[in-house]
């Protein structure tokens, strides 16, 4: 492919330049490790250990805003890997990015300071969903209503208004208040975007719904308020003028977003790229961290347009590491902190260096595809929440995410799947956590959100097949047999009726067995024997040499995209212990070496 394209490319030192180019975009990517392994799966980062006590990093956030906008998209043309990748990608040469590298050979990353295997691995009962991460199980967990709530100091940071409060066990929280014009909106978006990123498996604060009477909160001494530059003493006025407008209910309490402080030693923000110098345990580029890329296909899914540095946080733990959370989820599903979003949220940047020469060129005539969209919220309490709009691939924060824009198929498909995790039932249980007082509106967030995560499925799911949880089981009758879960199906995006598994077994490149099957299942037989069987007559004594590559394809009725078929390498020994009886890679503790199982898995 190579020369071939070298024989189109113009004559001239422009042709050298572009062939130093793709040169630096391949070997970028290049790697000679086995796509497998026969010993221990990495499923712990051990990023866990104790370190010193890191110092406080202070983020000037407005920088932070111009810098992304600005100088970090002029940067990246400037790059020679970066722009050899985007001209190997228009030439067919190369995908047009690079893999993360913080995957196992089963294309998962190991549980670690920043993200930990939960509700897609190991499905969490709806009761567990509405808890979330709740530190004492309750799904009403939240401030103690019964006494007294003293402000020790007013927010000054961010968009909503609200307070920093003890309760009267002595345990710390940030209030946060919805706009008296729409009530409920933000709380009940912070709250559910929460409870899915919880089970999605990141680091998360507790973030609840309270009501409070006005008469338990009282002003601590030491409390300030900005006015200003300066900071003065908070008077009873400051705590009025929050509350004034707030809807009060029958018994005169208030509603309110309850955010508990984390465990541990607040560090102040982490960021999207880079790592941080005086952590021995952040060995890898931030955006280069899967859990990064794939969090912007959950972000997508629930239009979390503000997720950037400034809404993140780093701990330093009792257990001396520093723990990363994803924090400050008011701008998400229809709210834009206090307001509803507008048209324009999760399509383009707020300064969008892709879309501005187009509208330059089209003298403002080209008509983007939100322009004529209402922007009105049907209803208050969810704000602008659509499916119709929704474009899973080419979703955008407001600000460019230096993660998110790494994406690729491979990060993408992980992030889908669990998106796709979360059944009706499921997400049923995390938007009953808002405690929201009209049904109807209820219910349409609900629609919209199941309707926004099957889009999710059906996108990236056509672009790498939808097939995972690869086990083998071993029987004397039928021999070695790999089977599999269809994400598809198992999602109700294609019916299991119709759809079939086209497959290759291949032995050291060559084809040993193949056929197409009904289920999701994949017999490992050759020659009319089983594998493990024909290996044996070959005189396969090295370890290396009893693994067997399996290729399958998923094939879909009345669907004309085919993704490209998951390569999936099968250990077959000779007198093999008994498979490993597991659901995930992460359950797989104290395997037998002696075990015929799956030992990697290769996504295209």
């Amino acid at each position: 492919m190579a020369s071939s394209l070298l024989r189109r490319l113009p004559v001239g030192p422009g042709r050298w330049l572009l062939v130093l180019v793709l040169v630096a975009a391949t070997a970028s990517g290049c790697g000679s490790s086995r796509p497998y392994t026969l010993g221990p799966v990495k499923t712990e980062d051990p990023d866990r250990r104790p370190i010193p006590e890191p110092r406080e990093i202070e983020q000037n956030f407005y920088w932070d805003r111009v810098d992304l906008t600005l100088f970090h998209q002029v940067k990246k043309p400037l790059n020679l890997a970066w722009t050899g990748r985007k001209i190997g990608a228009l030439a067919g040469v190369t995908d047009g990015g690079t893999e993360a590298v913080n995957v196992n050979v089963f294309d998962e990353p190991p549980r670690s300071s920043w993200w930990e295997p939960r509700h897609y691995y190991r499905p969490m009962r709806p009761d567990e969903l509405t808890v979330g991460p709740n530190t004492d199980g309750r799904p009403d967990a939240g401030p103690d209503t019964t006494g007294t709530w003293t402000i020790w100091r007013g927010k000054s940071v961010g968009a909503a208004s609200g307070f920093f409060i003890e309760d009267a066990r002595g345990v710390r929280y940030l209030l946060k208040f919805d706009k008296p014009a729409y009530p409920e909106l933000a709380s009940s978006a912070e709250v559910i975007a929460t409870k899915i990123f919880h089970a999605a498996g990141y680091h998360v604060p507790e973030n609840t719904i309270a009501h409070f009477h006005p008469d338990q909160i009282e002003i601590g001494e030491e409390a300030t308020v900005r006015d200003g530059n300066d900071r003065r003493p908070m008077r009873p006025d400051d705590v009025q003028s929050v509350l004034e407008g707030q809807p009060r209910r029958a018994d005169g309490k208030i509603r309110v977003m309850a955010s508990r402080f984390v465990d541990g030693q607040v560090l102040g923000p982490w960021n999207f790229r880079g790592r941080r110098d005086d952590d021995p345990n952040d060995r890898v580029r931030h955006e280069d961290r899967r859990e990064l890329r794939g969090l912007r296909v959950l972000s997508a899914w629930l239009n979390d347009t503000d997720r950037r540095a400034a809404n993140t946080l780093a701990v330093y733990t009792d257990e001396q590491y520093i723990k990363h959370y994803v924090q400050d989820m008011s701008s998400t599903l229809g709210a834009n902190t206090g307001a509803p979003h507008r048209p324009i949220h999760g399509q383009a940047y707020m300064i969008d260096h892709r879309l501005i020469p187009l509208a330059l060129v089209s003298g403002g005539l080209f008509p983007f595809w939100w322009w004529d969209k209402d922007g009105t919220a049907q209803y208050p309490s969810v704000g602008y929440w659509r499916s119709d709009v929704f474009k899973p691939g080419r979703w955008v924060p407001t600000y460019p995410n230096p993660a998110f824009e790494k994406l690729t198929r491979r990060d993408a498909f992980w992030g889908a799947k669990q998106v796709m995790a979360f059944s009706d039932a499921d997400l049923d249980a995390v938007v009953d956590a808002a405690e929201m007082s009209n049904p109807e509106a209820e219910d349409y967030l609900l629609r919209i959100l199941a309707e926004r995560r099957d889009m999710t499925g059906r996108y990236w799911f056509h672009r790498v097949a939808p097939l995972d949880r690869f086990r083998l089981s071993l029987t004397t009758a039928e021999g070695p047999i790999l089977r599999f879960s269809d994400l598809s199906v198992d999602g109700g995006l294609h019916e299991s009726a119709g759809t079939t598994y086209r497959y290759r077994v291949r032995y050291r490149d060559r084809v040993i067995a193949q056929g197409e099957a009904t289920e999701p299942v994949v017999p490992l037989w050759a020659d009319s024997r089983s594998m493990a069987d024909w290996l044996d007559d070959r005189g396969a004594d090295d370890p290396n040499r009893r693994v067997v590559k399996v290729e399958i394809q998923p094939l879909y009725p009345c669907d004309s995209q085919r993704p490209p078929p998951v390569h999936v390498y099968v250990y077959l020994p000779t007198s093999p212990a008994a498979p490993p009886n597991v659901r995930s890679v992460f359950d797989r503790a104290d395997i037998n070496s002696n075990a015929a199982r799956v030992v990697g898995i290769e996504r295209q």
